[in-house]
């Protein structure tokens, strides 16, 4: 078994027991001291990195929580809201979305409702539903892409010529 040249200092009575103890302890003070030399702007750059790193981060987290809020508040409204379609609807409703024409079956009352703009039609989870216009506005500004069509208000012109005649309700395109 090899022997460090200490032990052999202190066997051959070059050295003190005491000598070696200091000569230990300036070697472990030595090994805390040195560190390398740090430039105080570049310490002071990555804490400001950091903390925008951060901020970013933390930003980022209210924006999900937020968009699950409103997604949750939407669905609540839609779920509170919709207007149930009897199964012997029989009239076939085409409206367009996504750049496609799509068709839903509904009765008499709800489509008088759909052509005054009282109900809204929502897209949500694959499926369509029907809710009441003021209630489409609130989802509307929640999430506005579930939103198929907000009815337009009609701006009365002036000189329009047949301003005074209605259309009927009955007259199908």
């Amino acid at each position: 078994m090899a022997i460090s040249l200490q032990e052999q200092l202190l066997k051959a009575g070059l050295a003190s027991k005491k000598q070696a103890n200091k000569a230990k302890a300036d070697k472990r003070k030595s090994k805390g001291k040195t560190k390398p030399a740090v430039d105080p702007q570049k310490i002071q750059q990555q804490q400001t990195d950091k903390r925008e790193k951060d901020r970013q981060l933390n930003l980022q987290r209210e924006q999900a929580k937020a968009q699950a809020a409103n997604i949750s508040q939407a669905r609540q409204i839609i779920q509170s809201n919709k207007i149930s379609i009897s199964n012997k609807a029989d009239i076939n409703h085409q409206f367009s979305h996504l750049k496609f024409v799509k068709s839903m079956y509904v009765d008499k009352p709800i489509q008088q409702q759909l052509f005054r703009g009282q109900l809204t039609i929502i897209f949500m989870d694959e499926k369509y539903w029907l809710i009441p216009t003021d209630q489409a506005h609130r989802v509307f500004a929640l999430q506005p892409e579930w939103v198929v069509e907000l009815p337009k208000q009609e701006e009365t012109d002036e000189d329009d010529p047949y301003a005074d005649y209605e259309v009927p309700d009955d007259l199908m395109w």
